[in-house]
C-alpha cells in the first residue's frame, strides 16, 4: 500500500488511507489532512481524492455491471480498473472544471418497466468529483475481491470537461436501459435499431459513432445479427432529405418503456418532442445556462428586443387605455418592458428544461434567477436592437423602401402592419406621380381654416415626417395653434396619427410642472409610440427633456415610480395643440407652428363635408403609399431643390425640400413666428434693456447690483432692473443664487443687439455685464420706434 500510495503521489494525485477492506477514509478530516506514503498501514486500503483536491481527477463509476462493456465505446481511452466480478467498472479522467457528483438512476415505477424489482440497485452510472474519493488498486473490496488495473488500457487519464463527461454518462445510461429492454428474439429488432439510430443522431452523435453504439447494444443483448444493425447512415440520409425518421418516442414504444421517455430524453440532452433544445440547470454553471437560454430564445423566435438599456416586448392594446396622463386608443401597438416572470415563461416555451436529481436529470421549469440574470446583461444581449415599431411601410435612412413585414436588421425597425395590405411603393415615381400623391393627402385637410399656405405646409410636413420619423435622426415639434377651441387642432393630429398607425395617437396632457412632463414623456418613449400629442396645452410648452427628445437620437428617460433612468431611442413624432399656444425657451428653435383661425365665435359648430379621420381610415393604405411616393420621387430626381439646412434637423430637410420642390410653401417660414413670440426671449430682452439703462457697460456681481439698486429706490431705472431680477429668480425677494442660475442659461445670447456676459469670479460671486454686440456706446438699447418700458 505504501508503494502504491507513493506511485500515485508521484503522478501528482492525492492518495488517502482507507479503512481495511472498506471504501471509507480512515480519517474524517481526510480532505484537509496531508498524507505521505509512510502514513499508510499494511492493512489499509488506498483511495484517490477526486475533483479539486485531487488535481482534477474524476471517476466514472459504472453500477450496472451488465452494461459495462458499453463503456469501452463511450469512455474509450480512459484508464480502467475493477474487480473480478465487475471488471472495467471505473474509468478515470482529468477534468479542468470538476463538479461534485452526478448520478443516473431509475426510480420504482421505472424499474418495473424494465422488469426489475424495486429492491434492486437503481443507479446505472455515477460521476464523482470534488468532495469525493474512490477506492483504487491494490485495495481489497468489501466482498474480498482484489481491485486491479486493467493492464491493456492506457493509464494516462484523458482530459475532458465536466459537461462532456455528464453527456457521456447520460449516453451510457441511455444505452444501458436500451440494452436491458432490447428484444431477445427476432421480430422488431431492425425497427428498434432504426429508432435507436434516430435517437443517437438527435443527441448529436456522428454517424460512425452511432453505428458503433448500435452494434454494441445489439451485441450486448445477444443479437446474432448485430453487425447488420448499423442504421445511422440510412437515417442520416433521410434526415438530410427532410424525410420523416423514427426517434426516441418510437424507440420507447417498441421497447415498451414509454414511461421512461422523459428520463431518457433528459439523459441524452436532446430536444423535446416538439423540437425545443434541452437545457440542464447545473449548479456552478449560471453563465453557461443563461447563454443556452438566450440561444433558445433566439432560435424559438421569441419577440424580444433591446431598446437602449432595457429589454422590451411587443403588445397590442385591445381597448382604449389611460394612465398617468397618457391616453392610447384600441389597436395601438406598444412596447413594454420584459419582466422576469414573463421572460421565465418564454424560456420555458423555447427550451426543454431539466434539473439534476438523485435519479439523474428530470424535466423541470426554469428558475426565475436565470431570467433575472439575463435582464442584467445590459450591453451584452444578442437579441436584436429595436429602434422602433412601424405600422406601415417606410423609408430607411438611406432612402430605400422598407415594405416587408417583420424585423428589418438594416434599419432596426419592426414592421407590424396589423393585417393591413399596402400597395407596392414605386421605386422611381415621376414628379407628376408625386404631385398627384401629395394632392390626395392635401384633400384630407382641405376644409381646415389655415391662416396662410405656410400653415398648410406644416400639416403636410407633419404627415410626411410621421411616415419616416423612425429613420430620421431628429425632427421638429409640430405645433397646432388656434385662438378658439373647436377649430380643428386635435382633429388634425388624430388624422395624421391614423395615417401613420391606423389608430388614434397617444395623447398626453401637460403635468403641473416640467418635471411631471418629463415623467410622462418618458413613459411614452418607453412604450415606443410613433406619435406623441401634447394635447390642449394650457401652460408654456418648454423643458430640457422635450428639447432633447426633438434633437437627440438617444435620451435618458426617467422610469415612472422609480429614481432610475434608462437610455432609450428618441424617434417619435411630437405634436402639440393648444389655444393661443405659447412655446418658450429652446423649444422655439425646434418647432414649426400651424395657425388655424375660423374667424367665427363658435368654430365647433362648423359642418365639414366629411370626417377626415374616417376618410383617413378608409384610404389609409393608399395615403401611406402616397406620402412615400412624394419622398421617393424627390430622391429619384436627385434631390434637385437643395435648401439651407436647419440646425439640428439636417436629414429632416428632405421633407421640407420635397414640399418646396412641388411648389408648396416652406413650412420652416413659421419658425420666425415662433421665435418672435418666445416669452423667454421677451423676458431676457426686458432684463438686458433694464440692465443697460441702469448700469450701462459696468461690470458687477449680483451682490453689488443689489446694493446699487436699493441705495436709490426713487430712480426708475434702478427700480426696473431690481424688479426684473427678482422676477427672474422666481421669489418675492432678491435671491442671488437662483438669479445666478437663470443668468447662466442666458450667457452670450444676443437679443436686440444686446448680450449678457459672465466675467471673472469675484469674492462676492461671478461678475456680469451687458454690452452691445456692435461695440457702440449708445445707452438706449431699444430698437427704433419701440416705446420705452
Amino acid at each position: 500500500m505504501q508503494r502504491a500510495a507513493a506511485a500515485y503521489m508521484e503522478r501528482g494525485w492525492r492518495a488517502i488511507p482507507l479503512r481495511c477492506r472498506e471504501k471509507r477514509p480512515r480519517d474524517k478530516s481526510w480532505p484537509t489532512l496531508p498524507y505521505h506514503p509512510e502514513n499508510f498501514g499494511s492493512t489499509d486500503n488506498v483511495g484517490l481524492a477526486l475533483g479539486e483536491p485531487g488535481a482534477g481527477l474524476v471517476d466514472v463509476d459504472i453500477d450496472m455491471h451488465a452494461a459495462a462493456a458499453l463503456a469501452d465505446h463511450v469512455f474509450a481511452g480512459a484508464p480502467a480498473f475493477g474487480r473480478a466480478s465487475a471488471p472495467r467498472t471505473h474509468r478515470l479522467f482529468h477534468c479542468p472544471d470538476p463538479g461534485r457528483r452526478e448520478t443516473f438512476q431509475l426510480k420504482g415505477d421505472e424499474l418495473s418497466a424494465l422488469g426489475l424489482d424495486e429492491g434492486e440497485k437503481t443507479t446505472i452510472i455515477e460521476l464523482r468529483g470534488t468532495g469525493h474519493q474512490t477506492m483504487a488498486p491494490p485495495s481489497v473490496h468489501p466482498s474480498g475481491e482484489a481491485v486491479e488495473w486493467m493492464p491493456w488500457v492506457t493509464d494516462t487519464p484523458p482530459e475532458c470537461s465536466w459537461e462532456e463527461l455528464r453527456r457521456r454518462c447520460g449516453l451510457f445510461a441511455f444505452l444501458a436501459v436500451v440494452s436491458r429492454a432490447y428484444p431477445r428474439g427476432p421480430g422488431s429488432r431492425d425497427d428498434v435499431c432504426m429508432a435507436l439510430a434516430g435517437s443517437l443522431l438527435a443527441a448529436g452523435c456522428e454517424v460512425d459513432d452511432a453505428d458503433e453504439l448500435i452494434q454494441g447494444v445489439a451485441t450486448l443483448a445477444g443479437d446474432e445479427e448485430a453487425s447488420d444493425r448499423r442504421k445511422a447512415t440510412q437515417t442520416r440520409e433521410k434526415m438530410d432529405a427532410d424525410e420523416p425518421v423514427c426517434g426516441l418516442p418510437r424507440l420507447c414504444a417498441l421497447l415498451g418503456i414509454e414511461s421512461l421517455e422523459a428520463r431518457l430524453r433528459g439523459w441524452l440532452g436532446i430536444r423535446g418532442a416538439d423540437g425545443r433544445p434541452a437545457i440542464l440547470m447545473q449548479p456552478g454553471k449560471l453563465p453557461q445556462v443563461v447563454d443556452k437560454a438566450e440561444a433558445a430564445l433566439l432560435d424559438g423566435g421569441c419577440e424580444i428586443y433591446q431598446r437602449g438599456e432595457m429589454l422590451a416586448r411587443v403588445a397590442r392594446l385591445d381597448t382604449t387605455e389611460e394612465s398617468e396622463g397618457v391616453r392610447r386608443g384600441a389597436g395601438a401597438t406598444v412596447l413594454t418592458e420584459a419582466r422576469p416572470y414573463w421572460l421565465t415563461e418564454q424560456m420555458a416555451r423555447t427550451a426543454y428544461w431539466m434539473k439534476i436529481t438523485p435519479l439523474g436529470p428530470e424535466p423541470a421549469d426554469p428558475m426565475p434567477r436565470y431570467a433575472r440574470t439575463y435582464l442584467e446583461r445590459v450591453g451584452e444581449w444578442r437579441v436584436p436592437s429595436l429602434r422602433g415599431i412601424v405600422q406601415a411601410p417606410t423609408l430607411r435612412a438611406d432612402g430605400s423602401i422598407l415594405q416587408a413585414p417583420g424585423y428589418d436588421a438594416e434599419s432596426q425597425l419592426l414592421l407590424e402592419p396589423g393585417g393591413v395590405e399596402f400597395p407596392e411603393v414605386p421605386e422611381e415615381p415621376s414628379r407628376d406621380d408625386a404631385e398627384a400623391a401629395l394632392g390626395s393627402i392635401e384633400e384630407l385637410f382641405a376644409e381646415f381654416p389655415f391662416v396662410d399656405e405656410a400653415d398648410r405646409a406644416v400639416v403636410l410636413a407633419a404627415a410626411l415626417t410621421g411616415l419616416v420619423r423612425r429613420s430620421l435622426r431628429a425632427a421638429p415639434l409640430f405645433a397646432m395653434d388656434a385662438p378658439t377651441a373647436g377649430t380643428g387642432k386635435s382633429l388634425i393630429a388624430e388624422t395624421i396619427g391614423i395615417i401613420i398607425t391606423g389608430s388614434v395617437p397617444a395623447h398626453m396632457s401637460q403635468g403641473k410642472s416640467a418635471e411631471e412632463d418629463e415623467k410622462r414623456l418618458s413613459t411614452v418613449l418607453m412604450a415606443g409610440d410613433p406619435l406623441i400629442v401634447l394635447d390642449n396645452c394650457d401652460r408654456v410648452v418648454e423643458g430640457d427633456f422635450l428639447c432633447s427628445m426633438l434633437t437627440q437620437e438617444m435620451v435618458q428617460a426617467r422610469i415612472l415610480g422609480k429614481s432610475e433612468r434608462v437610455l432609450l431611442p428618441s424617434c417619435a413624432l411630437v405634436m402639440a395643440t393648444g389655444n393661443n399656444l405659447i412655446l418658450a425657451g429652446d423649444v422655439t428653435r425646434r418647432a414649426l407652428l400651424c395657425r388655424l383661425d375660423a374667424r367665427v365665435e363658435r368654430p365647433d359648430r362648423r359642418q365639414f363635408d366629411f370626417d377626415p379621420r374616417e376618410r383617413a381610415r378608409a384610404r389609409r393604405p393608399g395615403l401611406v403609399v402616397a406620402g412615400l411616393t412624394v419622398l421617393r420621387a424627390y430622391i429619384a430626381a436627385g434631390r434637385p431643390h437643395q435648401m439651407d439646412k436647419i440646425g439640428s434637423f439636417e436629414d429632416w430637410n428632405l421633407i421640407r425640400e420635397a414640399l418646396c420642390w412641388l411648389d408648396r410653401a416652406d413650412p420652416a417660414e413659421t419658425r420666425e413666428r415662433v421665435l418672435d413670440d418666445d416669452p423667454r426671449k421677451s423676458e431676457l430682452h426686458e432684463l438686458l434693456a433694464a440692465w443697460r439703462a441702469a448700469l450701462g457697460g459696468q461690470e458687477m456681481t449680483l451682490a453689488q447690483v443689489r446694493r446699487f439698486c436699493t441705495t436709490d429706490l426713487q430712480d426708475p431705472d434702478r427700480q426696473r432692473l431690481y424688479q426684473a431680477l427678482v422676477e427672474l429668480g422666481g421669489s418675492y425677494d432678491f435671491n442671488a443664487k437662483k438669479i445666478g442660475w437663470r443668468l447662466r442659461r442666458w450667457t452670450d445670447r444676443v437679443v436686440a443687439g444686446l448680450v449678457l456676459e459672465r466675467g471673472r469670479d469675484d469674492r462676492d460671486g461671478a461678475v456680469w455685464s451687458v454690452r452691445r454686440v456692435d461695440g457702440s456706446t449708445d445707452e438706449d438699447p431699444r430698437p427704433e420706434g419701440e416705446l420705452p418700458f
